[in-house]
């Protein structure tokens, strides 16, 4: 039985293995460039875009918010600088995305519950780090999506006993630490992008411990889910790596 969260011949950086690899004719992961397109994957649950976030805001120039839809623009202008960043580059990434599966560039504005509204017939997800934003769309066809990044060292804090459930915490018992650490957070990212995908479903905040993983070697995972409300949901999941990111995406459906 594979281990709850336990990770085998882990793959490298930007490794093509995974929960997706490049597109053919995209070659390797581009250098990082203010607003610039990072990577495009092809992953089981959607196309994935990245783009680079500039370390300067003043990086936010007119060109920059002229690639938006003026929607977009109008709204971006309304941020913080250090927000408007992300927001922008999250937009520009899912309308890559979009874009690269024939969608019209219809204005990515937030909806009732916080989420990115994309063209009928199309799903999509967002999210960012400091210097990353990577967008998830796919053609609607009874899934929802959803797409999480994070840094691959958890940082100063242990989040462990907050994110895993006790079966998840016993199959880290006999990985060395930089395994441990780096299992918690491809955990931590796959449940981000989970709960993504599933609140259209429930419509609800969903707790750490409602989702039970386990991290398979191809890049997918086990996803169970002991949700308090009762909702029986069909939930799909996969990670991989993105310069020195984890990367995760989700599917749910009814079911």
């Amino acid at each position: 039985m594979q281990p709850r969260c336990a990770i085998a011949d882990v793959p490298g950086p930007d490794s093509g293995r995974g929960a997706g690899r490049t597109r053919p004719g995209n070659g390797p992961m581009a250098p990082a460039v203010d607003f610039s397109i990072a990577f495009e994957r092809s992953l089981p649950c959607g196309l994935c875009v990245g783009v680079s976030i500039p370390e300067d805001s003043s990086a936010i120039t007119p060109a920059v918010l002229a690639r938006l839809h003026p929607d977009e623009a109008g709204h971006a202008v309304t941020l913080h600088p250090r927000r408007q960043a992300t927001w922008i580059a999250g937009r520009l990434a899912l309308r890559a995305a979009l874009a690269g599966l024939g969608a019209p560039p219809d204005p990515i504005l937030p909806d009732d519950r916080g989420a990115p509204g994309v063209p009928r017939g199309m799903v999509g997800s967002i999210s960012h780090k400091r210097l990353l934003a990577v967008g998830l769309a796919s053609r609607e066809c009874g899934w929802t999506v959803g797409v999480d990044v994070e840094q691959r060292q958890m940082g100063k804090q242990d989040i462990t006993s907050r994110v895993l459930t006790g079966a998840e915490r016993a199959g880290l018992a006999a990985l060395d630490p930089a395994a441990r650490e780096q299992a918690v957070m491809l955990c931590f990212s796959l449940k981000e992008s989970i709960y993504k995908a599933i609140d259209p479903h429930v419509r609800r905040y969903v707790g750490f411990h409602e989702v039970d993983l386990a991290l398979l070697p191809d890049g997918s995972a086990r996803v169970d889910t002991h949700l308090v409300s009762a909702e029986r949901l069909q939930v799909e999941g996969w990670w991989s790596f993105a310069r020195d990111h984890v990367l995760t995406g989700a599917r749910a459906r009814p079911g």
